[in-house]
């Protein structure tokens, strides 16, 4: 029986130490590494190191990447981003291409759009809808009423509620 006791202590107090720390993540240099770090954290599954190496040694989009106006690199700041960064944003709407899907925490949806904008959407979305916002899409980002963002399919015309992360 004290053996049994004395293995079973053992083991978790290995356990204690072996456990991925918020500060272990946060030390992380490489961005793709310390956002698998987080996302481990949080969901218990880390991606494999051929997924990560694959991720960060991917080239960029085979399409040309245009130049960004400064105006639509601003676009969808919140008010209080503008304020402080002293920006004037004019500009109602926006158009890209989703470059990149992915999901995130609490299956909400999030695109990397061709200027390197991301959004997520607000809420989790259906197939259905998800369906209609796939990489390569031509949307519109426009201002919504009370300060949010439609994102708008331009073939289909269906719109999902949308914030700007980065």
């Amino acid at each position: 029986m004290k053996k049994y006791f004395l293995a079973i202590i053992t083991f978790s107090l290995f356990q204690l130490n072996a456990e991925v720390k918020l500060e272990d993540c946060a030390s992380i240099k490489s961005d793709i590494k310390r956002l698998a770090c987080y996302d481990y954290l949080t969901t218990g599954v880390s991606k494999t190191s051929e997924e990560l190496v694959k991720k960060e040694s991917k080239s960029t989009p085979s399409e040309a990447i245009t130049p960004v106006s400064k105006e639509e690199a601003n676009f969808g700041l919140s008010k209080k981003q503008k304020i402080e960064a002293q920006i004037q944003v004019n500009k109602t709407q926006l158009n890209s291409k989703i470059s990149d899907v992915s999901k995130a925490t609490g299956g909400k949806t999030r695109f990397k759009l061709l200027n390197d904008q991301l959004w997520e959407s607000q809420s989790v979305l259906s197939s259905i809808k998800l369906n209609n916002f796939r990489v390569k899409n031509n949307i519109i980002i426009e201002e919504a009423n009370m300060g949010g963002f439609w994102m708008i399919n331009t073939s289909s015309n269906v719109k999902i509620k949308v914030k700007r992360i980065s």
